[in-house]
């Protein structure tokens, strides 16, 4: 069956979807400029597990559906890049530092900088990060789902524009509230896991009993038509056979839409602790690719293969774009350096300001965190007791 994701006089685009995956078409006098692009993300969308709800083809909770508006800003996006044009299309939003958890590998650690935005602040941020050209817009914490006007925040995203998702860990998840949250226009849910074990995930979040809040959350969620992820970081200890094959039936007797696997990185609360091996990361791409086989259908979205530099390369400063719970611009939330405040300057401007930055200009052959040129002239010279994000005002 086949979606048409872009279509205009100088380029069409077209997905085909069988049982063997999705494949990319494309036509038209800029169809030679997506050349190496077309190649990457066909490479890419034959491993997701793509679904057809309605008229529309979901391909990860990552992307907008297709057809669409937002998907097609998505495009436009693409195609302007390869013309050196480069604008974010992802914009996530810490919009609270607050969380009931305590996790071992917390990304808001020492994130305590001045006063959280409020919700004007975040309608103003929305609204200009639309005109930038995102495509989406995912709403993080600490906790999300702790700050009472989560479900006006994703209001107020347009939806002919961008779509909405909120990462969350699925305590708070209720039949009630995620209807409200459906009905304020949430488009996906990704809910964090952290082993298959519920005492392990459990004591790696500090919270006993949230495995089974956040099963039924995921529950909540998938029956009430919200496209749902399970979001699982794996670390040197979670990633053996045994753990992801239980994940996988996990997420399968829930019927959630995607297992989306990211790797674990030094930053935040896990700094200094161990990552995964170059096999160990081999061996969850075999893991996928047999799963796949094996049902017939995909379920593993491996996200930390497509920031490869043989696919997209590094999001950060690229195609991502973060904002800490009290404004500060960041180019990754595993980067901790602020180029500006959104309640200072407009963010198109500190987006300028990452783009012209020489650890964002250049081609990326690695992700920004595993620079040598940032960990020895920047993450070293962030001071050990001080807030972050660090202002790159002070180390340039």
């Amino acid at each position: 069956m086949e979606f048409v994701a872009y279509d205009s006089v100088l380029l069409k685009l077209v997905l085909d979807y069988t049982d063997a995956g999705v494949g990319i078409k494309t036509r038209g006098p800029l169809s030679p400029f997506l050349g190496k692009l077309k190649n990457r993300f066909d490479a890419y969308t034959k491993g997701i597990p793509a679904e057809i709800r309605g008229d529309k083809l979901y391909l990860s909770t990552a992307f907008p559906p297709v057809p669409s508006k937002p998907f097609k800003r998505l495009v436009l996006s693409q195609m302007k890049r390869a013309l050196g044009f480069h604008s974010p299309d992802n914009l996530t939003i810490m919009v609270t530092g607050d969380c009931q958890c305590n996790c071992e590998h917390c990304l808001v650690y020492k994130m305590n900088r001045g006063d959280e935005l409020s919700k004007n602040e975040i309608f103003d941020v929305i609204d200009q990060a639309l005109e930038l050209g995102v495509s989406q817009i995912t709403f993080e914490g600490g906790e999300p789902t702790l700050r009472k006007d989560l479900p006006e925040l994703i209001e107020h995203v347009d939806e002919s524009k961008a779509t909405s998702m909120a990462v969350t860990n699925g305590q708070y998840l209720t039949e009630d509230y995620v209807q409200e949250l459906k009905e304020f226009g949430l488009d996906y849910i990704n809910v964090s896991i952290d082993s298959p074990y519920p005492g392990v995930h459990d004591k790696f979040r500090g919270v006993p009993g949230l495995f089974e809040d956040a099963t039924e959350g995921i529950k909540n969620s998938v029956d009430a038509g919200i496209l749902t992820g399970v979001l699982y970081i794996a670390r040197p200890g979670n990633c053996d056979r045994e753990a992801l094959e239980r994940m996988v039936n996990y997420c399968g007797e829930l019927g959630v839409f995607e297992l989306m696997i990211d790797k674990i990185v030094p930053s935040g609360r896990w700094a200094g602790k161990d990552v995964l091996s170059e096999a160990q990361e081999e061996e969850i791409i075999r893991f996928q690719k047999e799963i796949a086989e094996k049902k017939g259908k995909n379920l593993i979205t491996n996200f930390f293969q497509l920031r490869r530099p043989d696919f997209f390369g590094c999001f950060a400063g690229r195609r991502w774009c973060y904002i800490s719970p009290s404004g500060e611009v960041m180019p990754c939330m595993h980067v901790p350096i602020s180029f500006g405040n959104v309640k200072e300057e407009k963010l198109s401007k500190i987006w300028g300001k990452i783009r012209k930055h020489p650890l964002f200009n250049k081609k990326p052959n690695k992700c920004a965190h595993e620079d040598p040129e940032y960990k020895e002239n920047y993450l070293k010279n962030i001071p050990d007791n001080t807030h972050l994000p660090y202002p790159i005002k002070e180390q340039d």
